[in-house]
């Protein structure tokens, strides 16, 4: 049996008919151990090294979530320069601030599409797979503008197409899509909603940004095993909890069927992986 108690405490909230999926209370936690490593870090990790030698004072992290990327950015720049690291989920953000637990980060909880924080006030701007939750996209990159410095830099991760990581093509588009298929199934791809790079370039080019830049960015990863998927993506996500509110009898099928398919493709135990996203940068005038 696959079903447990996490689904029946109200834990994991997706938010139908809203850009979003939203974690909470212990789904933040289970977010973090389970997807984190296998989606999260291998980015942060990329996305830090591109960041090159800039002469930077500053740095405000939107969208931080559990603090993969703010762990990293940390150990990127010294005490000197000052990290300020936001969300608007006050459950993934006390995630990030047990696990760092550094008195040099200062967090906050922000609305991205409406920062609290002056013009021209931060040297860099960084965003790991979070401008596709905002409800207005340009109005996130245009407060990403307004903050910065002149000659101040945005840099930020949007994952590609679920049909080009082969284990998100099983996961959404093989068996999750199929299963609501009498539904609007566009919530369930919000995470992967901003995939075009062109469109994201022009987006960022009409809000002022120069020196744009686009990059479609391979990463390999890994899995322990099959269950630590399963977990990751439906016992212990919104996905599950998404099922379960439709018909409580299809849950333990689905997730069966969810985790021999993932078995069949990519194998059990030592599972090798590749994700695809998109990176971008660009600079204020």
């Amino acid at each position: 049996m696959y079903r447990n108690d996490y689904l029946t405490k109200d834990i994991v909230v997706f938010v139908m008919g809203k850009d979003a999926f939203k974690f909470s209370g212990e789904a933040a936690l289970n977010y973090d151990r389970y997807l984190g490593p296998l989606m999260f870090e291998p980015y942060a990790v990329d996305l830090v090294s591109r960041i090159g030698n800039t002469d930077v004072k500053s740095v405000l992290e939107i969208a931080c979530g559990t603090g993969r990327l703010t762990r990293h950015l940390r150990d990127r720049f010294g005490t000197n320069v000052k990290l300020t690291a936001t969300d608007f989920n006050t459950d993934m953000m006390a995630v990030a601030e047990s696990k760092i637990n550094d008195g040099s980060v200062i967090f906050g909880i922000e609305d991205a599409q409406h920062l609290s924080f002056a013009d021209n006030t931060f040297d860099l701007v960084v965003c790991q797979f979070g401008l596709m939750f905002l409800q207005d996209k340009k109005k996130g990159l245009s407060e990403a503008l307004r903050v910065l410095k002149p000659s101040g830099t945005f840099i930020f991760n949007t994952w590609d197409k679920t049909e080009n990581t082969p284990l998100l093509k099983l996961i959404f588009n093989d068996i999750i899509l199929p299963y609501f298929k009498d539904e609007d199934t566009s919530r369930f791809l919000v995470p992967f909603s901003l995939f075009d790079d062109k469109v994201l370039k022009s987006w960022m080019e009409e809000t002022g940004f120069n020196d744009v830049e686009a990059n479609r960015v391979l990463l390999k990863t890994s899995a322990p095993s099959s269950k630590e998927i399963i977990n990751g993506f439906f016992l212990k996500h919104s996905l599950g909890a998404a099922v379960m509110a439709k018909n409580p009898a299809d849950f333990d099928k689905t997730a069966e069927a969810m985790e021999q398919q993932i078995i069949k493709q990519f194998g059990e135990v030592n599972i090798e992986l590749e994700f695809a996203a998109l990176l971008f940068s660009g600079k204020k005038g």
